[in-house]
This record gives structure tokens, C-alpha cells and sequence, in this order.
């Protein structure tokens, strides 16, 4: 049974200790970073020095505090952090997550010491730490932002796209750099977060216990997580086995696959990298998919985020492009990262040959021109290629740099995604604008900038749809 890990994720009440008003160091950064946002709930400075801090009322300890607190988030220098966790016990807190840094990871002595003893105080009254040398977290449902972390400093654009209500990603990051990277990166796609949490050293509390608690709270459909180590092979077999029975795929970044990253596991979070063949091993054994580099994890959030429900049942892909040199290259990659592309069936060539050209071709990369775009439009042409019984998902080939000519036939593709019981997914072959971009996520398509992550990400898909196929009628509900 799972920890009940409310009071940290979901705090109705906060105390940040150490808060100041200085913006230039992380004491005031997170404090400001926290009031930034329209988090509901009540948030109560805790320093000796001032009465006031940004604007609210500053109390001179966590006891101080009027009313029950659920966590305190510890900005202060490490050596001070078991002592004033041992006050925030004192006082009925809940739950502390800890920003400082200076423990097991400086490996030292002293270091060792005191997250030792941030794990004796934690046990002995229960309390859910988080850390230390943390960078907070996210939990966008409740605008709750503590972190200094510029990533959710200064947002003109809401934390969510407001038009996404489903297809949430959480990240779990036992780096909070690449854990908030993965937001900033995230967020140009309209991927609808639904937390970022960093885990730091995990004394207390590790990635895979957080992911059993989001599964159990059921607002989560897709799991970014980037990982040095697995501190708790049993909480990760329990976490990862039931992602794969509810189709939440867990998509990692395991560091340390070489001498010198396991180096810097070590020197970042005091993690042992551990031996990568059998993590290898036991990712593929629950559908655990691994990236291998950020911009990997973002492109394949994006593609299940819209298409869980919808994954290729096969490996088949059809291809369709008003540029034919780029239908061919697309091809190549496609293929490459073990997928086909088939001839289309005659039925089908049939329906395209009426839309375009004598010049084109509807064999497979489908060349329709640009004469068949302006005339049928993408979405046209996307539904008479996902009507093929011949492949399990589409690339469309487009150019998203002008936005009108989607505008154009908006309706169209929103039916087209809407109808389609096979994912469709577009390669821009130009830098798509901001707005291109919007319009079609809000469409229902992941749109991708870089062709072979297309189809690296159409694989991927492919293949968990096989590892859910294989553990059984308890996965595929």
C-alpha cells in the first residue's frame, strides 16, 4: 500500500522556511515564484529577520504559524535542515520538501551524516520528505509552484492549455535542471502537464513511489521520468506493472550508461548508476520506454499524450507529402527505425488517383503535390490514407509555416482526427509558427519537427501497444 502523499503534492497550507526578500537568491526566488501563480491555499513565511516578506505577514518559526500546516518547504543551509525539521514535526507538519543541498552528494562525512539524520527524524514521525537538494515542484491543477526554478517564473501563458482535458504528463525527475527542462521544452507543444516533481537525493522518498501515488490519484495519463538510479526495485515492479496494465506508458531517461555518467550520477544526487543491462532488461520487461535524449522524451509525451488510446496496431505506416523528396526521405528514416511502408491497396490508390495528379504518385510515400493540398486539402487526403487496410498510422508531410491555409480546413481536420481509429501524425518540413502549432494539437495532432523522431516515436508506440498485447486481457482493458 502507497503513502497517502497529499500533504506534500496538495498542500492546503505552506510554510516556507527561510524565505527572504532578496530576488536574487533562491530564499527569495521561490517565494516569488510561488506568489506568481493563483494557488488557493495559504502561504506563510517563516524567517527570524524580517516580520514582512513580500508582502505578507513573515512568522519568526513554523509554531508561530496560526493554523496547522501540511508542508514546509526548507530553503536554508544544510547543516540547520535536521533541526528545523525536527521543529516542523514539533509543530504538525506534515510533509517538508527540502531545496537545500550539501548532503550524501557532497560526499563527505558530514554530508552523509546529515541526510542520515534527515532520515532518522523522517521516520520517526512519519513525515514525507522530499530531497534534499531538490528544485521543488509543480502541481498545476492547483497553481502550486514551489521552486525557484525559471521555467514557471514569469508565464504569460497558463500552466495547462485550457482546451486540454485529457493526455496528462507527469515528469519525475531525480534532477530538478532536466525535470523543469522538460516542462520548458514541453510547453511550446501545448503538452498538458499535470506535475513536475523533483526528487533530488531521495533519503526518503523515491520516483516510483511518487508515480504508484499519481496512478492512484488518476490524473495522469503519460510519465516522464529522468533517473540515475533505482533506489526500490520493488516499488518500481509494482509502479511500472500497473502503468502497463492501465496503458500509462513510463518514459525514461536512465543516466549512467557510460563510466563517466555514472561519474556524475554519483557526484550529482549520490546515486550508483548501477548496471545498465539490467535495467534494460526490466524496462522492456514492463514496456518501460527508453529515450535517449530529451528532446526524445518530449516527442514521444507528445505522441501518446494525444494518441494513447489509439496506438498502431502494427508497424505499417502510410505516408503522405506535397513534397515528394520529402515523402522519400521520410521514408527512409521510417524504415530505419523498423517500420514499413507498403504499397497502398488498390481500392485506395483508386480514391487518391481521382485528387491528384498524372504527376504525383498514390503508391506509398503518397506524392500528391502541392496542386492536391490547395485542392483537397490535408485533411482529405489523411482520411482516404488512414481508410487503407494496409497500414497502422499515418505521417502527413505538411509545411506549418503559414497558418491560414489550416485555418482553412480546420473543421476538416478536427473531424479527420476525431473519426480516425488510427493515430495520424504530421512532419513539418519548414519551422512551424506558434499559432500552426496550437491549431493543430487543438486538432488532435502531435506535430513533430524532426523526422526521425516521427518515426522513431510511431515504433515506440507500436511496440508498447505489443508489450500491453502480451501480458494478457489484464492489460488491455
Amino acid at each position: 500500500m502507497t503513502r497517502d502523499l497529499r500533504a506534500l503534492l496538495s498542500p492546503r497550507a505552506i510554510a516556507v522556511v527561510g524565505a527572504s526578500p532578496d530576488l536574487h537568491i533562491f530564499r527569495g526566488r521561490t517565494l516569488k515564484v510561488m506568489l506568481g501563480h493563483r494557488y488557493d491555499g495559504r502561504i506563510y513565511p517563516v524567517s527570524r529577520s524580517h516580520s514582512e516578506v513580500q508582502g505578507l505577514d513573515a512568522y519568526p518559526s513554523v509554531a508561530a504559524i496560526p493554523e496547522p500546516v501540511d508542508l514546509a518547504i526548507l530553503i536554508i543551509p544544510a547543516e540547520f535542515v535536521p533541526d528545523e525539521l525536527e521543529r516542523c514535526a514539533a509543530a504538525g507538519v506534515k510533509a517538508a520538501m527540502i531545496l537545500s543541498s550539501g548532503f550524501a552528494e557532497a560526499a563527505t562525512p558530514a554530508g552523509r551524516e546529515l541526510q542520515a539524520r534527515v532520515v532518522a527524524i523522517a521516520e520517526r514521525h512519519g513525515m514525507i520528505v522530499c530531497g534534499p537538494n531538490a528544485e521543488g515542484y509543480v502541481n498545476t491543477a492547483a497553481s502550486l509552484c514551489p521552486t525557484f526554478s525559471p521555467a514557471v517564473e514569469n508565464l504569460y501563458v497558463p500552466l495547462v492549455p485550457p482546451w486540454r482535458d485529457r493526455g496528462h504528463v507527469a515528469v519525475v525527475a531525480q534532477s530538478g535542471g532536466m525535470g523543469f527542462a522538460l516542462f520548458d521544452r514541453g510547453r511550446p507543444r501545448e503538452l498538458p502537464f499535470s506535475y513536475i516533481v523533483t526528487t533530488g537525493n531521495e533519503a526518503c522518498l523515491e520516483t516510483f513511489e511518487i508515480v504508484e501515488h499519481l496512478l492512484d490519484e488518476g490524473r495522469t495519463d503519460v510519465f516522464l521520468l529522468y533517473l540515475e538510479t533505482i533506489r526500490d526495485p520493488r516499488s518500481f515492479e509494482r509502479a511500472a506493472a500497473r502503468a502497463l496494465a492501465e496503458g500509462k506508458p513510463i518514459i525514461v531517461a536512465k543516466i549512467g550508461r557510460s563510466d563517466p555518467g555514472a561519474r556524475a550520477s554519483l557526484a550529482h544526487t549520490g546515486a550508483i548508476a548501477g548496471d545498465h543491462a539490467a535495467y534494460r532488461a526490466a524496462f522492456r520487461r514492463h514496456g518501460v520506454i527508453e529515450a535517449v535524449d530529451i528532446d526524445e522524451m518530449v516527442d514521444l509525451a507528445a505522441a501518446f499524450s494525444i494518441h494513447r488510446e489509439h496506438l498502431p496496431a502494427g508497424n505499417r505506416v502510410g505516408i503522405g507529402s506535397a513534397s515528394g523528396g520529402g515523402g522519400g526521405w521520410l521514408a527512409d528514416l521510417c524504415v530505419a527505425a523498423g517500420l514499413t511502408v507498403p504499397v497502398l491497396d488498390a481500392p485506395t490508390r483508386a480514391l487518391l488517383d481521382q485528387r491528384i495528379p498524372s504527376y504525383g504518385s498514390s503508391q506509398n510515400p503518397v506524392d500528391a503535390t502541392a496542386q492536391a493540398i490547395v485542392q483537397a486539402g490535408y485533411g482529405e487526403l489523411m482520411r482516404l490514407i488512414a481508410g487503407s487496410n494496409e497500414i497502422d498510422a499515418v505521417i502527413m508531410v505538411v509545411s506549418a509555416r503559414i497558418t491560414a491555409s489550416f485555418e482553412r480546413e480546420r473543421d476538416t481536420l478536427i473531424a479527420v482526427a476525431q473519426h480516425s481509429d488510427k493515430p495520424i501524425f504530421l512532419w513539418s518540413y519548414t519551422l512551424p509558427s506558434p499559432d500552426t502549432a496550437r491549431l493543430l494539437s487543438q486538432a488532435g495532432y502531435p506535430l513533430f519537427t524532426n523526422m526521425q523522431a516521427c518515426a522513431r516515436a510511431i515504433a515506440a508506440m507500436a511496440r508498447y501497444r505489443a508489450a500491453r498485447e502480451r501480458r494478457g486481457p489484464r492489460a488491455t482493458g
